[in-house]
């Protein structure tokens, strides 16, 4: 029920705003971004048990119509939190982090309804955990210690009525997170991967 009654009251601010606040209104546009975020670590055979941390995104965007077409650029700047716990060598190890996200998007639109996929550069902005070697001893660590720069792709969709829209989407990283060569060692290939659900809104 919380769910339909959320689904109606976008709907009537939808109603209520004039054609001319439309998000798809044909010239680029100023916005905001703020929700949730689902984070894991994935593509190492030797890390199990991964469960994934829930946290928080947001940032701010600008929307540019390419000409009179439904495409638009999106390029975004977002602050998100990463990370999971999963276990190698029967021991559990954990990461927390926080990046500084720009990503860039191609979006379609078709009436109130966007998809969009592109690219992304991801900056490190903290780091925390514990590590355990092989004995289970714990490894403590901070930011210094992993990748600095993640690259990745996303894919998206939204729905967008009046100034305000709700947007799914998942993120993919390409770079391990493992820096210097014991933490990669324990690390192995493990990279970022994200979904996050967001409100939007238009200026």
């Amino acid at each position: 029920m919380k769910l339909y009654s959320f689904i109606f009251l976008l709907l009537c601010s939808a109603l209520a705003l004039p054609s001319q606040a439309q998000i798809l209104d044909g010239k680029a546009r100023f916005g905001l971004r703020l929700g949730v975020t689902g984070s894991n670590l994935y593509d190492d055979a030797k890390a199990e048990d991964r469960n994934g941390r829930i946290g928080l995104l947001g940032g701010a965007f600008l929307k540019v119509p390419l000409g009179k077409s439904n495409f638009a650029i999106r390029p975004e700047v977002l602050y998100a939190t990463r990370g999971a716990t999963f276990k190698r060598d029967s021991f559990i190890s954990s990461i927390k982090s926080s990046y500084i996200e720009v990503p860039l998007s191609l979006e379609y639109n078709l009436s109130i309804v966007n998809v969009h996929a592109g690219l992304n550069a991801s900056l490190l902005a903290n780091a925390n955990g514990e590590f355990k070697d092989e004995q289970g001893n714990p490894i403590d660590f901070d930011k210094e210690d992993l990748e600095k720069l993640d690259l990745g792709w996303h894919l998206g969709a939204g729905l967008d009525l009046g100034r305000l829209g709700v947007h799914l989407r998942i993120d993919r990283g390409l770079k391990k997170v493992g820096g210097g060569q014991t933490l990669s060692d324990l690390v192995g290939d493990l990279k970022n991967s994200a979904w996050s659900l967001t409100l939007v809104y238009g200026f």
